[in-house]
């Protein structure tokens, strides 16, 4: 798995992706998928996502824009970058994982 964070363009906000995951084959957005692929890493990264978000005060703020089959990416509709980064960082490492956050300055 490769976690990347997208800066703001074409009008989306910044992107939290976690790309290659594994056990994903299969997965098709808008369906659920659960059953079908239930080893799929997706899943984890979705949940402890969810659960940054919420610690760092902002899960209303983020939204899954982006599904496709082995990648899930978490859009940030806030300008808050202490917490951006508060959230993927938390994300990455309970992933056992690093995650370029440079660009936030």
């Amino acid at each position: 798995m490769q976690l990347v964070l997208e800066p703001p363009h074409m009008g989306k906000n910044w992107i939290f992706f976690a790309n290659d995951l594994a056990n994903d084959k299969g997965f098709v957005a808008h369906e659920p998928c659960y059953h079908r692929i239930p080893d799929s890493e997706r899943w984890t990264v979705n949940m402890y996502l969810r659960e940054a978000a919420e610690e760092f005060g902002i899960k209303q703020f983020i939204f899954n824009q982006c599904q496709w089959e082995g990648s899930t990416g978490w859009e940030f509709w806030t300008d808050d970058k202490v917490k951006i980064k508060a959230v993927v960082e938390k994300v990455a490492e309970r992933l056992g994982l690093t995650v370029d956050t440079t660009a936030l300055g």
